[in-house]
C-alpha cells in the first residue's frame, strides 16, 4: 500500500512540474523586455491607406442630415463624434450614441466613391476592416458613397437601418 501511495504522489508531481513547465513560456521569444526598434511614423499602412487619417472629422453635411433624419423619427441621438477609419478608403467617420446605447454606437463612413471596399459593399454586403494589424470582412450596409452599421441587438436597430434605406439621399 505505502509502494502506492508513493508511485501516486510521484505521479501528481510529474504533473505539476510538467504543467508548471508548460505555463512557464519561453524567455528567448519574449519581445517585451527589448525595445521598439521598427519605425512607427509611417504615412501608410500595409494596406495603403493614409495613417495620419485615422481620426476623421465627420465635418460633410450628409453626416448631420442623417442626425436630423433620425430625430425626426424619434430616435434619441446623442453626440457626433470623431470615428477612427479603419476600413480602407474611408474620407470620414461618424460614431453616435443611439437611445442611450454607448455600447453600440452607430457608426457611418464616407467612403471615396471609387473605392474597393464601397463595391465590395454594395456587391456583397461586406468590406474588408483592419484592427490591431488583422484584417477580416465584416457585413455592411451601403447607402450611395456611405457605409452604415449598427449592432443587431441594438433596440432600434430597425428604425435607423429603415430611415438609412428610405429617407436618406446623399447631396
Amino acid at each position: 500500500m505505502e509502494t502506492i501511495k508513493k508511485a501516486f504522489l510521484v505521479f501528481m508531481l510529474m504533473i505539476v512540474t510538467g504543467a508548471l513547465a508548460a505555463c512557464g513560456g519561453d524567455s528567448a521569444n519574449d519581445n517585451s523586455a527589448k525595445p521598439d526598434t521598427e519605425a512607427t511614423d509611417t504615412d501608410t499602412t500595409e494596406s495603403g491607406a493614409d495613417a495620419s487619417a485615422e481620426n476623421v472629422e465627420p465635418t460633410d453635411p450628409n453626416f448631420d442630415k442623417i442626425l436630423d433624419l433620425l430625430k425626426e423619427a424619434g430616435v434619441e441621438v446623442g453626440e457626433k463624434t470623431t470615428g477612427i477609419a479603419d476600413i480602407a478608403g474611408a474620407t470620414q467617420v461618424m460614431n453616435v450614441v443611439i437611445n442611450g446605447e454607448d455600447m453600440l454606437p452607430f457608426q457611418v463612413y464616407m467612403m471615396e466613391p471609387g473605392s474597393e471596399n464601397l463595391k465590395s459593399a454594395k456587391e456583397k454586403g461586406e468590406v474588408t476592416m483592419e484592427f490591431e494589424g488583422q484584417e477580416g470582412q465584416i457585413p455592411m450596409e451601403v447607402k450611395d458613397d456611405f457605409l452604415y452599421f449598427i449592432a443587431d441587438g441594438h433596440p432600434d436597430h430597425d428604425k435607423v437601418y429603415d430611415v438609412m434605406v428610405n429617407d436618406f439621399s446623399q447631396e
